[in-house]
This record gives structure tokens, C-alpha cells and sequence, in this order.
């Protein structure tokens, strides 16, 4: 495996920075958690170190930076390129394709769960959108993952089965009742979970590069 340095930018929160955080955690690398307290912290790092640098050509957040001359931008890109640059991308063109479409398929979870949790005004819209669209979705990975180990289909995990994980903790977090109704999902996050790196990072509560456990920023439930 590839040995750099990096630098994962975002804000001090889970949000779309967690499974970037488990993917690193997962590779082994040594890298810098950069975590912005405010809007006027990121734009002044923005605005001064990283456009000195001069390799960040859509500073946004997140960002990944690898030895100070490459630097990845969106989310669900910097993922693959972790996954990728670290052995985790998928074995040959159908893991690789799998991992793609799960990716996906957990983006749009993850957009229509937000609505639930940070939209839904009353207790009815709320179950309303659990019983519509959340349970589409994890029907669909449900049956995806069959009585496959790692979703990709392969013999070991990819940054598809990492991503899962993230957005299954968050979700159930919240709605514990839906874990009860997807036993293969269940057991796949109860896989990843105990990767030993994985599980190590979710015990970290203090030191370097702390897991956050809290599913939204502190201002939001959770």
C-alpha cells in the first residue's frame, strides 16, 4: 500500500466526512483530521493556506490533500480514492461496479433519511417518509447483499460495505425499530463493526483524530 501523508479537511461534525474518516482509519494511514469550527475558519484556511498551496481546484469541504501536491474534492469521490489508492476499491470490473451502484443506492438513502430527521415536522410526516422512501431503499440493499459476506460480493470489504456502516449507525441511532426489519444489513454493520480497525475508531473518544459518535452537529438532534 501506498505510504503519503494526508490532510482530511471538513467540519467538526460527522456529516459527510464520517465514512472518509473510517475509510482512512480502515487503510492504516497516517493522516491529519483537520476539523473547522466556523464558516470563518474555513474560509480563512481556504483563502490562505490551501490557495497557497495551489493544488485545490475545488476548494471545498471536504477536501483531502495527499503530500501537499494532490488534493481530491466531494465526498463520495475522495471515498473511492482512498478505497482505490489503499486496496479496497473492489476486485475487477463487477466488485468495482457493485461498489459504485452501492454507493449510490446508500446516497440517496442518506439524502431521503436527512428529510426524516432534520425535515419531517410532526410525528405522521415522519413515519409517513420512513414507510415511503427509507424502506425502498433498504429493501433494495437488503436484497442486494442476499446472503453475501461484504456487499460487493467479494471476499473482503470495500469502501461500499464502510459507507453502510456510517449511515446505518446514524440511522438507527435515531430509529432503532428499522434495524429489527433488515437482518442482512444488521449483520453486515455488525461485520464492519468489528474490523479491528474499525472498532478501535469508535472507541477513541479523546486524543488524536477522535470518533464522533453524536450523528448530527450539536445544534441538530442526536
Amino acid at each position: 500500500m501506498t505510504k503519503s501523508k494526508m490532510e482530511l479537511g471538513y467540519w467538526g461534525i460527522r456529516g459527510l466526512a464520517s465514512p472518509l474518516r473510517l475509510a482512512l482509519e480502515y487503510a492504516g494511514v497516517d493522516y491529519t483530521d483537520r476539523r473547522f469550527a466556523s464558516a470563518a475558519e474555513w474560509h480563512a484556511h481556504r483563502d490562505g493556506e490551501l490557495a497557497a498551496a495551489g493544488v485545490v481546484a475545488f476548494p471545498s469541504l471536504p477536501y483531502l490533500v495527499v503530500d501537499d501536491t494532490t488534493a481530491v474534492s466531494q465526498s463520495r469521490v475522495i471515498l473511492r480514492f482512498i478505497a482505490d489508492r489503499h486496496g479496497f476499491g473492489g476486485d475487477g470490473e463487477a466488485e468495482r461496479t457493485a461498489a459504485a451502484m452501492v454507493q449510490e443506492e446508500a446516497a440517496d438513502l442518506n439524502a431521503a433519511y436527512l428529510k426524516v430527521a432534520l425535515a419531517a415536522d410532526t410525528e405522521s410526516a415522519r413515519k409517513e417518509q420512513v414507510a415511503g422512501s427509507i424502506t425502498t431503499h433498504l429493501g433494495r440493499l437488503e436484497a442486494f447483499l442476499g446472503d453475501k459476506e461484504w456487499i460487493a460480493g467479494g471476499a473482503a470489504p470495500t469502501y461500499a460495505d464502510i459507507l453502510l456502516f456510517d449511515v446505518l449507525e446514524w440511522m438507527w441511532h435515531l430509529d432503532a425499530e428499522l434495524e429489527a426489519a433488515y437482518p442482512k444489513l444488521r449483520a453486515l454493520r455488525k461485520r464492519v463493526g468489528e474490523l479491528p480497525a474499525i472498532a478501535a475508531y469508535v472507541k477513541r473518544t479523546d486524543g488524536d483524530n477522535p470518533y464522533l459518535s453524536r450523528p448530527f452537529t450539536p445544534f441538530k438532534v442526536g
